[in-house]
């Protein structure tokens, strides 16, 4: 009993569903332990590159009382999230505790930050974890994931490339030693794509003919078994476009993506607050181009666990391009790491949690059946 109703058990059932099986579960894996090696091989090289005996006094320097203030930022950009996510599953016959939602949306993250395509693989667990708390069919939570989804990736665009329109239009501002030259154009043409990429998708999404065309495309797909499939979901594709509905006018749209970009802007704070703990000589303008940049290279490689090396890569070269020492470069690199570190610790004792009550709860009536 404990195996069938395990959280792995379900969510992969739900994964299934929401983004195929066999050859495709094959090709994940692969692609998972191709992302594992190629952070591993990052992380090998950095730490050859740079030294570290000297982070111990650096971290010292902080203190514990600035490393909790480090943690304030990211824990408002978690609250945000979440009232936003909790805006998007609640209609008139719902009122959703935040807490109860909080726990869901940090529970699922840790998969994000510690597991290679976990920003995918999280979507199964979001949707599990919704239909054990609330009872929520499929059809609402992919609507809210969906929407959730894409409105991060086009606020994150929306204000890499607002930076990167600055570092182009103000290159004096932006630039430091080795770091600036061809980044700022760099930055400003890969955010206008995502920007594009997203505009569009949310331009889709909020065209309630087009998700009505969309499946119908899909019954008509050359594979029998398939069409068959997606014809006996219309009902759940109906309801996937009637829980949309609340969200397509222009009003909603602009206070989700400003509440989302908030979001980013409160990531960019925590940056910003680690390097002034730490005395980096990098002005404001330089660490918003240095931190918008690693965290589109993050984005764009959900392969790699968290962007595992590649983002501290990207962290450290541009830190010490400004004339930072290795020894610093090696301790925002940690101090960033250690509060995704907790967060996952959190999530993951979060999901057990959930998975206890689960099986205590399931457990119970089969306790009272056998007595009686």
């Amino acid at each position: 009993m404990s195996t069938e109703n395990s959280i792995g058990a379900r969510a992969g059932a739900s994964g299934e569903q929401m983004f195929g099986s066999g050859g495709s579960s094959r090709a994940r894996t692969v692609l998972g332990l191709v992302g594992i090696l190629v952070g591993f091989g990052f992380v090998v090289h950095l730490a050859q590159t740079i030294s570290f005996s000297g982070v111990p006094g650096t971290l010292a320097r902080v203190g514990i009382l600035g490393i909790l203030v480090m943690l304030i930022p990211y824990s408002i950009a978690a609250t945000i999230d979440t009232e936003l996510w909790r805006r998007l599953l609640s209609s008139n016959k719902h009122h959703l505790s935040f807490l109860k939602i909080f726990r869901i949306r940090t529970a699922t993250e840790a998969l994000v930050i510690t597991v290679p395509l976990g920003s995918i693989l999280s979507d199964p667990f979001k949707a599990w974890m919704l239909k054990r708390q609330f009872g929520f069919p499929l059809s609402t939570t992919a609507a809210s994931i969906v929407y959730r989804k894409t409105m991060l990736g086009f606020s994150q665009g929306v204000v890499a490339w607002l930076v990167g329109f600055a570092a182009v239009m103000f290159p004096s501002f932006f630039a430091s030693g080795g770091m600036g030259k061809g980044l700022d154009w760099t930055l400003f043409i890969f955010a206008s794509s995502v920007v594009l990429v997203y505009s569009i998708l949310l331009g889709l999404l909020c065209n309630r003919a087009f998700v009505d065309r969309f499946h119908s495309w899909l019954t008509r797909l050359p594979f029998r078994r398939l069409s068959i499939w997606f014809e006996k979901r219309e009902p759940e594709f109906r309801e996937f476009n009637e829980h949309l509905e609340g969200f397509r006018d222009l009003r909603s749209i602009l206070r989700f993506a400003s509440g989302y970009s908030l979001l980013w802007v409160t990531e960019n704070i925590e940056t910003l607050a680690i390097l002034a703990l730490l005395g980096a000589n990098l002005t404001v303008p330089q660490a918003l181009l240095m931190e918008v940049t690693c965290v589109l290279m993050r984005a764009s490689i959900p392969f790699v666990p968290g962007g595992l090396g590649i983002q501290d890569t990207g962290y450290v070269s541009m830190l010490m391009a400004s004339g930072n020492s290795g020894e610093l470069a090696a301790a925002f690199v940690l101090l960033k790491r250690f509060r995704e570190i907790l967060w996952a610790a959190g999530g993951y004792l979060l999901m057990l949690s959930a998975r206890r009550k689960n099986y205590s709860a399931e457990a119970q009536p089969l306790a009272v059946t056998a007595t009686e």
